[in-house]
């Protein structure tokens, strides 16, 4: 390397009669250009080919990266992560049991699309159920668990819409369980990533039905549509769809050494693009971002003063473990705080929200969690409350 750069040299100071010394700075000012656009061209998010396309932090829900995130458009089966959604929140209220058998109507036998090919008057397990969804994006099996919960596919359809409303997603209208196309039947990129973070945080008992690769039903053996699942084990799921009308789509999540990413893909020409296009926003995220946690789920994290009650402290805690995804150049200006009313006054009940926990970076609010108490807190007796009432109003 040394033998070339003086041979370089040399024949510069020849043809220009250039000083050797400013040969070799203009040198170096070219070799570290060079190496400022390999990095910059490493720390650029691949571009995805589809309509839309996020990259986002699982547990905190923060979006990494985004590509024409909020244009509306059709979700195909990407759907089904809410239909999901619903009967996992059924399950796990306890109203109803993987083991219950519900019965397959003649409505639900004849849906058009992609079937588990469940069979009128049968009795279905919901496990199946929910793998016939999960794995082989049935259609049918759909139609069976949203008229069981709900009495009829219109019913359940305003629940998902409910759902949605309830969880943020602002630019998303659902007009059936499954996904055929109807053009009052859309979504956004954003929307479906915290659809996917929602899921994936709430529900983890459930998440492994979308790692599974097959499942089979009266026989009949289908494979999970999500190739990405044989690619690399750190992917967990979620979701493919496809119809003429929505192209190509996938959510798909990953996991790796507990740093959750899920990457949506829109509006992709080929199954390849869509899983290359998911793929690479995932390993972007993993090179060039690092989870950091703060809290356990049910993690004390800040005792707070209560008046006039029976106790003169109340653990505030998070429901749900505390991170946050950043880039390696956030990590150092991370702080965590907390913010409250005060004065907090009893009767608390458990659960109750009682502030707020803020993730900053450089001043900037990254996200927050509700702050809820871990124990209920009963209101004092007549002189607790006399004596905390009269110290508010004095101040001491």
């Amino acid at each position: 390397m040394q033998q070339r750069v003086s041979q370089t040299v040399d024949a510069m100071r020849r043809e220009f009669g250039i000083h050797p010394g400013l040969i070799v700075l203009w040198l170096l000012l070219c070799l570290f250009w060079s190496v400022d656009q390999v990095v910059a061209a490493e720390e650029s998010p691949p571009k995805v080919r589809g309509s839309a396309g996020v990259l986002g932090d699982l547990d905190s829900g923060r979006v990494l990266y985004a590509q024409d995130a909020d244009t509306r458009l059709p979700p195909a089966s990407l759907t089904k992560v809410m239909t999901l959604y619903l009967i996992y929140e059924a399950l796990a209220a306890g109203t109803i049991q993987l083991e219950t058998e519900l019965p397959v109507s003649e409505n639900a036998w004849r849906t058009g699309g992609s079937k588990t090919f469940v069979k009128v008057g049968d009795r279905v397990r919901v496990e199946d159920l929910v793998r016939g969804i999960a794995i082989q994006s049935g259609n049918d099996a759909c139609v069976v668990m949203a008229e069981h919960l709900t009495g009829s596919e219109s019913a359940f359809v305003a629940l998902m819409n409910a759902k949605a409303a309830e969880l943020g997603m602002s630019n998303t209208h659902f007009t059936n369980a499954t996904g055929l196309p109807d053009p009052e039947h859309y979504t956004t990129a954003r929307d479906l990533f915290v659809l996917a973070s929602a899921l994936m945080r709430k529900f983890p008992q459930y998440s492994h039905y979308s790692q599974e690769k097959q499942f089979t039903y009266n026989n009949i053996r289908q494979h999970n549509r999500n190739n990405l699942l044989w690619r690399d084990p750190i992917i967990t799921g979620l979701k493919t769809g496809h119809t003429r009308e929505a192209g190509y789509c996938l959510v798909a999540t990953s996991d790796k050494d507990g740093q959750r990413m899920g990457a949506v893909v829109m509006g992709a020409s080929t199954r390849k693009i869509r899983e290359d296009d998911a793929w690479n926003l995932i390993q972007y995220g993993n090179k060039f971002y690092e989870t950091v946690k703060f809290f356990d789920a049910k993690a004390s994290v800040r005792k707070l003063r209560v008046w006039k009650g029976t106790v003169r402290e109340v653990d505030g805690i998070v429901q749900e473990a505390l991170s946050v995804t950043v880039s390696r150049k956030e990590r150092s200006a991370l702080e965590v705080g907390v913010s409250y009313d005060d004065p907090l006054v009893a009767p608390i009940a458990a659960s109750q929200k009682i502030g707020t926990v803020v993730v900053k970076s450089g001043g900037k609010e990254l996200f927050t969690r509700d702050l809820v108490a871990a124990e209920a807190v009963e209101r004092g007796n007549v002189f607790r409350v006399m004596f905390d009432s009269m110290r508010m109003t004095v101040g001491w």
